[in-house]
């Protein structure tokens, strides 16, 4: 699936007029085809329709699709927030009321919601940003409060398409049916949630027309191929050694998740640095794995003087993976500086590793590839602006912290985002199933593996968020159980599907 901005969308269509494709044939042409997905969705008969049109091209579709909807037997009205309009707008407008189909003003809007079945929502377009205006706010209040399947045309009217960020009220709709490109407003949250089902149509933009997106989808084709082989001659050492430093007395599952993790996304050796408390019980569990009980503080929790020792252990590893399960607070803090400063293979910072860091510049001054991997919590304390600011600009967001401290960035959630430099990367699989504990931990464990193997930051972070995601469905296909029953162990039975999907 392509991603668009508007700004690309914007360019795309003004490309194929360039090449002679007038605007109205475009709009016909999308038109048209949203129209046949929400039939093959919404079948006719006994159908009621509503379209709520907007001043603009948006309004447009909407009347061409209101037409459309006539034309297949459904009862059609419409709602126009404008007395007058322009140019391929106003030439539809002028068919609908050729044909008898019932145009009402704004004021009209409660009534004719209480008789409808469906509501098409053309109110605001594509190109929209900011918060909506009082006027068109009200009128989005009514169709959420009415609580009709409703469909959006291009992007829920409220939602940036070019963000997912939503600054006011906004529509929620079942279906998001988007023009050529699907917006990246609609796979990003807040947005994700405003959109519901994505569907995208072809208007007959030709490929001589396309832009190059900003933003890329991770599909299975995407990254296929992408995972590093072991070659002959191999061995263990071949096949990628990671060190994880996890766990303390009062979490060793963090610990165990993680290796077992990077054991099943194909690590040839693994290594655990835990508290020494700790170590005996994550022994017995990890029997592939060689785990050292290093120097811990009175908390449990692995000491800032067990830095030394863990670097040391490390000198055969081809990439580290940090923060699982330490713990917070000033030893936290030093004893993940102290490492990160200490190495110059790729490391990933997890969970209280990324927290530990938050007011120091211990990321931006290191030179050497790292990930991190925090959910909307740690990523706010790491930039100082709160997990709500973070959920609520959430591509921004992981954008500054890329950016900030020279690293890649996954952005943990529903719309799990890859950010490294100027690429970034919207995840395609997973679900509410992974909204449970211990998830986070194994994919540390995946992306780790991957990079000790040889992956590029940017392409483990995208691989691993894709194989984490895959396990959590395949787990769904085969159990048939309700999401919220997965464990996050259950991932770790799945993981090498996931990763042969990719090969």
């Amino acid at each position: 699936m392509k991603l668009y901005t508007a700004e690309e969308m914007s360019r795309a269509d003004g490309r194929a007029q360039d090449l002679g494709i007038p605007g109205g044939v475009l709009m016909e042409r999308a038109s048209v085809e949203m129209s046949r997905e929400i039939l093959a969705r919404y079948p006719p008969r006994r159908l009621r329709a509503l379209v709520v049109c907007g001043g603009g091209n948006n309004g447009g579709d909407g009347f061409v699709i209101a037409r459309e909807l006539r034309r297949a037997g459904v009862e059609v009205a419409v709602v126009a927030t404008k007395d007058e309009y322009s140019g391929d707008p106003a030439t539809n407008l002028e068919v609908l009321r050729n044909l008898g189909v019932g145009v009402h003003g704004p004021g009209m809007l409660e009534e004719l919601l209480d008789g409808a079945s469906l509501v098409v929502d053309a109110l605001l377009g594509t190109g929209f940003s900011g918060a909506v205006r009082e006027r068109e706010a009200a009128l989005i209040r009514q169709l959420n409060h009415a609580a009709v399947t409703t469909v959006a045309v291009d992007v829920p009217s409220g939602v940036d398409g070019s963000t997912g960020e939503v600054a006011g009220e906004a529509v929620r709709a079942d279906l998001t049916v988007c023009a050529h490109a699907a917006k990246v407003g609609c796979v990003i949250s807040p947005g994700r949630e405003h959109a519901g089902e994505v569907a995208v149509v072809d208007i007959g933009i030709p490929p001589e027309a396309d832009t190059e997106p900003s933003l890329s989808w991770t599909s299975r084709e995407t990254i296929r191929g992408l995972v590093p082989r072991t070659e002959d001659p191999a061995h263990k050492y071949s096949a990628g050694a990671l060190m994880v430093v996890a766990g303390s007395r009062a979490m060793t599952g963090a610990a165990v998740m993680s290796v077992r993790g990077a054991e099943r996304a194909g690590c040839g050796i693994t290594f655990l640095a835990t508290s020494a408390g700790a170590a005996p019980a994550v022994d017995v569990a990890l029997t592939e794995t060689i785990v050292y009980g290093v120097r811990e503080g009175e908390s449990g929790g692995m000491s800032a003087e067990a830095a030394e020792e863990i670097l040391g252990r490390s000198e055969k590893a081809t990439a580290l993976v940090i923060g699982p399960g330490i713990g917070t607070g000033e030893e936290g803090r030093r004893l993940v500086e102290a490492v990160l400063a200490g190495t110059s293979v790729p490391v990933l910072l997890d969970a209280d590793a990324v927290t530990a860091l938050a007011g120091t510049d211990a990321l931006a001054r290191r030179e050497a590839p790292t990930v991190i991997t925090p959910h909307a919590g740690e990523l706010g304390r790491l930039l100082g602006s709160g997990a709500k600011e973070v959920s609520a600009r959430r591509l921004a967001s992981a954008r500054k912290a890329a950016d900030d401290n020279g690293c890649c960035v996954l952005l943990k959630g529903s719309d799990t985002l890859v950010v490294s430099g100027e690429r970034v990367a919207v995840n395609s699989t997973g679900g509410v199933a992974l909204a449970t504990a211990g998830t986070g931990d194994v994919l540390s464990g995946v992306i780790g593996a991957l990079l000790a193997r040889g992956a590029p930051p940017y392409e483990a972070a995208r691989v691993g968020a894709w194989v984490h995601g895959r396990a959590a469905e395949l787990w769904l296909e085969e159990t048939g159980w309700p999401p919220e029953s997965m464990l996050a162990t259950d991932l770790l039975g799945h993981l090498p599907r996931a990763m042969g999907e990719l090969l």
